[in-house]
């Protein structure tokens, strides 16, 4: 059976009423509007691109607070890690637009860069001896410096030795002599626990076996703990001693500062641990202004010291030995 409907000429068949003229003109210019919208919106996209060269003037000017050149040389590290691009490359493209994922880096950091807090910080990492060392503000961040006390430690260590390093922060001086010399069994000792976990995630990253751990220097060295080698990057900054914002204000003042009264008081407990753990060889960083003094107070505890200077002829570094026990007979 067929049915039949009858629509007025103002209906849809089974749909819906169709729109009269003014129906009509409102559909069209409803249309119109989203057009014109979407247009307005690509038009605004286009203005608010922001090009690489406008992203590192923002960044040198949120930057201000250290000197150009050093500032420059923040974004570099800063763009490079984030674009992994290199910052010449990006340079020839200043006029174009940066990658959205680097300016919604920019915005995380934004705030954090506006202050003195050292890039390595910020970025979560440094360079140590060719290997990428996390860091945080719980650790000192490395210092290239360092590197010297590393390699003469690769160069003297006895093969298979024990080398334990005081003191050891991030980790990187026994990570770094992992590195070069596989044959050395290495330790690092810290007060800190915070800067143990950042010691063990680099560890964990760079696949490097080292062993860490829990110690207090103003104590005595635990029962059976044995080294052939002793390194230390000790605290040695006076308390009155003038520091930059980004170090006095942001690294680990216990990493720092030793005590007012007693500059050389993390030294001369080294030492103490050094003879406790029966070393023969001891490295030791110093402040270039009290590297003598500590040069002697190694000698007045029976070692033969060499004192080595930085690049700059400041002396920096303090080398001792001692005769290794002879066996009983």
């Amino acid at each position: 059976m067929a049915v039949v409907h009858n629509h007025g000429s103002d209906e849809w068949i089974g749909v819906r009423k169709a729109l009269g003229l003014s129906g009509q003109f409102e559909r069209t210019a409803h249309e119109g509007l989203v057009v014109l919208v979407l247009h307005l919106a690509k038009v605004l996209r286009y203005l608010w691109v922001v090009t690489w060269r406008e992203l590192q003037h923002s960044f040198l000017e949120a930057r201000n607070r250290f000197a150009a050149e050093e500032a420059r040389a923040h974004w570099r590290r800063w763009v490079e890690f984030h674009a992994q691009r290199s910052a010449g490359i990006i340079a020839l493209d200043g006029n174009l637009p940066a990658a959205d994922h680097v300016l919604e880096r920019w915005n995380r950091d934004a705030e954090e860069l506006r202050t003195s807090k050292p890039i390595q910080y910020i970025l979560g990492f440094e360079y140590f001896d060719g290997l990428r060392i996390q860091v945080s503000p719980a650790v000192l961040i490395p210092r290239p410096e360092t590197e010297e006390l590393v390699q003469l430690a690769a160069e003297r260590a006895p093969r298979g030795g024990i080398v334990l390093d005081l003191g050891t922060g991030s980790g990187c001086i026994p990570l770094a002599l992992t590195k070069r010399r596989p044959d050395l069994h290495a330790r690092g000792l810290d007060v800190s626990s915070a800067a143990l976990d950042v010691a063990s995630r680099n560890a964990a990253e760079l696949e490097l076996n080292v062993e860490w751990m829990l110690g207090d220097l103003n104590g005595d060295a635990p029962d059976g703990l044995k080294a052939d080698v002793v390194l230390s990057n000790p605290p040695y900054v006076g308390a009155n001693e003038q520091l930059e914002p980004e170090v006095a204000d942001f690294e680990p003042a216990l990493a720092l500062f030793a005590p007012a009264e007693d500059i050389l008081f993390f030294y001369r407990r080294v030492l103490d641990w050094a003879d406790q753990v029966g070393a023969n060889q001891l490295g030791l960083e110093c402040h270039s202004a009290h590297a003598q003094a500590t040069a002697e107070r190694a000698q007045s505890q029976g070692w033969t010291t060499e004192l080595l200077r930085d690049q700059f002829g400041a002396p920096r570094w303090v080398w001792g030995t001692k005769p290794e026990p002879k066996p009983y007979l």
